[in-house]
């Protein structure tokens, strides 16, 4: 009978149909997919990978009926085992600690009993792998019904997102000293916690529209708050630290919400570094929003939305850019494991199956620098910076600073572009993998466009540009219709260097005493809103 049980979900898939998908090898953007296994009937989740004492490396699925275990020592030629059968529910997240497998399911068993953390012996493999359940001990004895995902460190289960009110939904903490037994041993309870991050003695949890928060666990016992960050798209879904824990990655599970980069050297000072958007959509059904980060090598592998998966260098993380991408064309792209002794990646599909990937790991080329105004010597913000034959374009930020790059070697055309300005561009840019090409550019004011948003008949400074004095010119018919006005001069920065607080006069004389040699910007205004705007150039 036990034999019969072991071997009857082999029979089942055999039965059902069965379907391997083995593909040629078809590299896309430094990803090749090696396979693709699907599980009829069932949509797929979360992913991690198995290691046996024979170094057979195996994918445990989340698919909707359970954890299916899959051997992918040929990535060519993936052998599904056997399904360990769980609560159906699409919600199936797994980890491993030594010789066991962990999981959690959003589902609950009406009966009470296939609920909480599912155990499962992989010490068997691949003739069984029995499982149970643990609901809690303790203090949450028999308590513990369903999670959302889970988290394994240095011999301890992180369960996140569980259904313990009490305990704020944030996430529960138990010794596996004996992994089939696990012992509560404490909380975090500050927020619901969507997944979480472990490294050494902080704790890093992903709590949606709360941010991410840090906690010192070096007493597991009693958590101790540190810090609290919002991130861009305001509902952190996952993140992973980097190798060397200067910087934390997050997600957020929002349209368009963009990966992003923050520097958590400083808990007191958390900053935000960079923000990464999928290069492309593949499926117009889905946004482009990654899903889950891991990191590897300070690369960023990323399950996403945008039906694909992605790499990201970021050795530079102020400067992510992508460097792999495969599509898998239908549905979400839900998790991503790149920590296989192989190196083969593991991706799921959720529509489509379990895909083994062969990445290619490119250092970018990277592409920074600072863009100043050539009168005054001052940053310049907003500035298009398009690596031209590529049409890949970024901005300047309020430091005139720009940080973009490439996948691949080369040299380059950069169009450097902004209204008010005359653009520029550098051809013959050079750039190399694993290597920063830095290129400061100074951008020359088109005074041609001095009072572009005015009509010159009615509003103008002469002479224009100036040195020592300049007049302003309000014609008569302006002045009888909206006048009296304001006037205000500022510097490229918005600090005002001249006012005069009424202009009743068709001819008003601007002294340059206050003016050093640059560019400024005028108003001429008055109380209901009306004005005209136009551009000063002192010599």
């Amino acid at each position: 009978m036990k034999f019969f049980r072991k071997h009857l979900s082999k029979i089942y898939w055999l039965l059902a149909g069965f379907i391997l998908c083995k593909t040629p090898s078809s590299a896309q953007l430094n990803l090749t997919q090696q396979s693709l296994l699907s599980f009829p009937g069932q949509r797929v989740a979360g992913v991690w990978h198995y290691v046996d004492s024979l170094n057979h490396e195996y994918a445990l699925v989340g698919t909707e009926h359970g954890i299916s275990i899959v051997d992918v020592t040929n990535p060519a030629s993936p052998n599904f085992i056997l399904q360990v059968p769980g609560i159906s529910n699409l919600w199936h997240e797994v980890k491993t600690w030594g010789r066991f497998a962990y999981a959690t399911t959003e589902g609950i068993d009406t009966n009470g009993i296939n609920d909480g953390l599912q155990i499962i012996d992989l010490r068997y493999l691949p003739d069984s792998a029995p499982a149970h359940y643990w609901h809690g001990d303790g203090l949450i004895a028999g308590q513990l019904h369903k999670a959302h995902t889970l988290e394994m460190d240095n011999g301890f289960v992180y369960i996140n997102g569980h259904n313990i009110f009490s305990l704020g939904r944030g996430v529960i903490i138990a010794d596996l000293a004996d992994p089939l037994n696990p012992h509560y041993v404490g909380a975090e309870t500050l927020n619901y916690c969507h997944d979480s991050f472990i490294r050494g003695d902080t704790l890093w949890t992903s709590d949606l529209n709360a941010g991410f928060s840090v906690f010192d666990i070096s007493n597991k016992s009693s958590p101790v708050f540190l810090a609290n960050q919002a991130t861009p798209g305001n509902f952190n879904h996952n993140a992973w630290l980097s190798d060397n824990s200067h910087t934390l990655f997050t997600t957020d599970e929002h349209n368009h919400a963009p990966l992003a980069a923050f520097d958590v050297t400083d808990l007191n000072n958390i900053s935000l570094l960079d923000k990464y958007s999928v290069g492309q959509i593949v499926n117009s059904n889905y946004f482009d929003e990654v899903h889950n980060v891991r990191v590897l090598n300070d690369f960023l592998v990323n399950a996403c939305y945008g039906s694909q998966v992605t790499i990201v260098d970021a050795s530079r993380p102020s400067n992510l850019v992508e460097v792999g991408n495969f599509p898998i064309l239908t549905g979400l792209s839900w998790d991503v494991d790149p920590y296989l002794p192989s190196g083969n990646i593991l991706a799921t599909g959720e529509t489509t199956g379990l895909y083994v990937l062969s990445p290619n790991y490119v250092r970018a080329c990277f592409l920074e620098g600072v863009v100043t105004d050539s009168l005054t010597n001052f940053p310049i913000n907003l500035v298009h910076v398009e690596i031209q034959s590529v049409s890949l374009i970024d901005s300047t930020d309020f430091t005139g600073v720009y940080q973009t790059g490439y996948h691949v070697a080369g040299s380059y055309s950069v169009r450097y572009s902004k209204p008010g300005y005359i653009t520029k561009t550098i051809h013959g840019v050079v750039l190399s993998n694993g290597n920063l090409t830095m290129l400061n550019v100074q951008l020359v004011p088109d005074l041609t466009d001095v009072n572009e948003k005015n009509n010159p008949d009615e509003v103008s400074v002469f002479p224009n540009p100036f040195f020592e004095s300049s007049n302003l010119f309000v014609s008569g018919e302006l002045l009888e219709q909206f006048g009296p006005f304001q006037f205000e001069i500022k510097d490229v920065t918005g600090r005002p260097v001249v006012r005069i607080k009424q202009v009743d006069e068709t001819r008003t004389k601007i002294s340059g005493r206050n003016f050093s040699a640059g560019i400024y910007f005028y108003e001429l205004r008055n109380e209901t809103g009306f004005s005209r705007k136009g551009k000063i150039v002192m010599e």
